[in-house]
């Protein structure tokens, strides 16, 4: 593998992880990720934000295959 790809894909990782530790430090995570008895859990504003908090999990997983593969 070219040493300059490999640098790129943990760049990318270095930036998704940081980006997914703001959004976990935000207030919308933290009102995204608490219960709701009254049904606000369901509030579109709080599906968007727990879609992007998928969105940069699963983005963080896959960089972090892409190197591990890189790495055999």
């Amino acid at each position: 593998m070219q040493p300059e790809l490999l640098e790129r894909l943990r760049a990318d990782l270095a930036e998704t992880e940081g980006e997914l530790k703001a959004h976990m430090a935000s207030w919308e995570y933290a009102f995204a990720m608490g219960g709701g008895r009254d049904g606000a859990r369901n509030h579109p504003t709080h599906q968007r934000t727990r879609a992007r908090t998928d969105e940069l999990v699963s983005r963080c997983r896959d960089l972090k295959a892409q190197i591990a593969e890189h790495r055999l």
